[in-house]
């Protein structure tokens, strides 16, 4: 087994190459305060692998010598597929080690006639033959849904949408229905949004945002005649993912929402159908939506809200409002400093943002347990087991 000082330095190596690549043995070195032959020992390690590789031959110094070799993840050493399964589509992506989407399929799905893990087990079955054709292994899945979700017993703890509030132990029944051991994170689908603004964000990391995802899509699975604008909140405080105590963070209700309704805010049911087709209910929601941003961005001094899913389209109105209502509720002279901006892969941010959380725990320094904060496997644990065999030092 790899020691745990060896397991976190060699996560450490990997890590750095990854935020900041093309980077020497000898710059690693400095930045992490190892010695260089540790270093030297873990790149060596890294690219017998495979994962790592040389990206170019850089300068000589001043005094002549060796010209370093700068250092690289090779980005089709293995894949990640992503999943977003959702009230009556599924989405899925397949993405190679720098976040690059080489592929990307959506579907409708009916789960009144198949169940959550059913689904999840045939998606898997018709597309990783697709996804490693390319030649990458899959290294790994991710999987974003919609309810409360513990991501540390990948379970869904109570859905909604799905109408199910009994615990579903997602990860575990799927591993036994697929028959493998490949690492399957599951999160709701707002944090998801979040780990995909994570992940592929590599020398500037916004430490505190918000994650909007909004998306027009049948209310529950039972409802077929009922589709309406369904949001949630992913937050990252301080550099990670916030779940809550009970996996519950996120979840939006507008303070203004009328009890007996089925949307989130206080216009009629019936205006709430007509969001992304009536101009006026969309300013309504704006407005509404705004107002709670606005509120979150002055009390937890949040410096990015980030739009994901159908609800892009209207982030310019988002954004006039927020600003407007954040100068309102502040009090000091400063400006708030928070910047709002569109999904990078607009009503594909959930699988993507999957896919990237497999990434992101990929390269999480473990903790003394050989997990992260949250107790989840990460670092070189994710790896296929025969590449943690060789990691052995």
């Amino acid at each position: 087994m790899v020691n745990y000082v060896s397991k976190v330095n060699i996560t450490r190596v990997l890590r750095t190459i990854y935020l900041k690549q093309g980077l020497s043995r000898v710059e690693i070195s400095k930045i992490l305060d190892l010695n260089k032959s540790t270093v030297s020992k873990i790149v060596s390690l890294l690219e017998e692998i495979g994962i790592v590789e040389t990206a170019a031959v850089g300068d000589a110094g001043p005094t002549g010598g060796r010209r370093p070799l700068q250092l690289r993840i090779c980005s089709n050493w293995g894949c990640i597929m992503g999943v977003e399964i959702q009230t009556e589509a599924f989405t899925v992506v397949g993405i190679n080690l720098q976040g690059d989407v080489f592929f990307s399929h959506t579907e409708a799905l009916d789960l009144r006639k198949t169940s959550l893990v059913d689904a999840f087990a045939d998606i898997v079955r018709r597309f990783r033959p697709g996804l490693e054709a390319t030649g990458m292994p899959l290294l790994g899945i991710g999987v974003g849904l919609p309810g409360f979700v513990d991501p540390l017993r990948g379970v869904l703890r109570a859905s909604m949408p799905f109408e199910h509030f009994e615990e579903i132990a997602f990860v575990r029944e799927s591993r036994a229905k697929l028959g493998f051991s490949l690492p399957i994170l599951v999160d709701n689908d707002a944090n998801c949004g979040c780990w995909g603004e994570l992940a592929f964000r590599y020398s500037e990391r916004t430490r505190n945002f918000v994650f909007v995802l909004g998306e027009l899509r049948k209310h529950t699975i039972a409802m077929d005649d009922y589709r309406i604008m369904a949001l949630g909140l992913g937050l990252v405080l301080n550099g990670h993912v916030h779940h809550g105590d009970d996996y519950s963070a996120g979840e939006f209700r507008s303070i203004l929402y009328k009890s007996h309704q089925v949307n989130q805010f206080s216009v009629t049911d019936e205006q709430a159908r007509q969001f992304l087709q009536n101009p006026e209910v969309d300013g309504l929601i704006v407005e509404e939506l705004s107002r709670h941003l606005a509120f979150l961005i002055n009390v937890l001094n949040l410096r990015k809200v980030v739009i994901g899913g159908q609800m892009e389209i209207l982030t310019e109105d988002i954004s006039t409002a927020v600003r407007g209502f954040v100068r309102t509720n502040w009090a000091y002279p400063e400006e708030v400093n928070c910047e709002i901006e569109v999904s990078r892969l607009g009503e594909q941010a959930v699988a993507y943002g999957a896919a990237g959380m497999y990434l992101e725990h990929l390269i999480e320094i473990p903790d003394v347990n050989g997990r992260t904060r949250q107790g989840m496997p990460c670092g070189i644990d994710l790896l296929p087991p025969k590449y943690r065999e060789t990691a052995d030092m």
